[in-house]
């Protein structure tokens, strides 16, 4: 027979697989997605992936062909910046969305490239078994008085 607390424990153990499958689901929607802006009058446009990395840069027409060098470079940062910028919006966006209170720097990791969810779950999963260990070992504890 199963305690009360074991049975928590269970539940939440399958709430936070079930989480765990929902973000891994949305990570790759986002791997997925990229990002293209084009300059006003069209003639540049940048593709980043979700990473926020430059994919493509197209040039389209000759009107780039009349600029100066460095307007036209300065155009190129300026595009990649701004589809960086919606592409890192993208993905909070996507992320934000189950996300629990206080979770912003590994959201922030996350569309950054740099989160490890597998790790992140492994370590509640240890800490959830861990509090099961002491909570089973303090029920022996009582039945014993």
């Amino acid at each position: 027979m199963s305690s009360p607390l074991f049975n928590q424990m269970e539940n939440a153990l399958a709430d936070l697989r079930e989480q765990q499958e929902r973000i891994r689901e949305a990570q790759e929607r986002a791997e997925e997605e990229t990002t293209t802006v084009s300059s006003k009058d069209r003639s540049i446009s940048a593709t980043v992936d979700h990473r926020q990395r430059l994919t493509g840069l197209r040039f389209s027409g000759t009107r780039y062909r009349t600029m100066a060098p460095a307007e036209l470079a300065n155009r190129i940062v300026e595009l990649v910046r701004q589809a960086q910028d919606e592409a890192s919006q993208k993905s909070i966006a996507t992320y934000s969305a189950m996300a629990p209170a206080g979770f912003g720097a590994a959201l922030t990791e996350m569309v950054n490239g740099e989160f490890d969810l597998d790790k992140m779950f492994d370590e509640a999963v240890r800490e959830a078994d861990s509090m099961s260990g002491a909570a089973d070992e303090g029920e022996r504890t009582d039945r014993g008085k």
